[in-house]
């Protein structure tokens, strides 16, 4: 993969890996994308992948997406990077997307409702 390693996505709980590689290619699609006006890129730094069952979040939230290796959590620095990651995300056709202060949570959940945005 051009922009990812899978070690990237494994849970730093158990260091297991579980993510879905068709996840994993529509997330490079986006990075392709993920440019600043001037033309930079803006990496996608992944602080959270999947996540096994045993995790403190997936204890918390047993129906995660990060559970079943569809999601990632997406570091942002600040605003702007936000939008262009998100725009992004977006020209990559995902459509489920958390919001948080200095992360995009994104995921292709389809058991999830879809065309969705929601906050932390």
């Amino acid at each position: 993969m051009k922009y990812f390693k899978l070690r990237e996505f494994v849970c730093n709980c158990c260091g297991k890996s579980k993510i879905n590689r068709t996840f994993v290619r529509i997330l490079s699609a986006a990075r392709e994308y993920s440019k600043d006006e001037d033309g930079t890129d803006i990496p996608f730094i992944i602080t959270s992948g999947y996540r096994c069952k045993n995790h403190a979040e997936s204890i918390k939230n047993p129906t995660s997406s990060h559970i079943k290796g569809l999601a990632a959590d997406i570091l942002v620095k600040n605003s702007r990077e936000r939008a262009v990651i998100l725009a992004a995300l977006m020209e990559a056709g995902f459509t489920r997307f958390g919001i948080g202060h200095n992360f995009l949570h994104v995921d292709i959940d389809e058991d999830k409702p879809q065309a969705v945005i929601w906050t932390y």
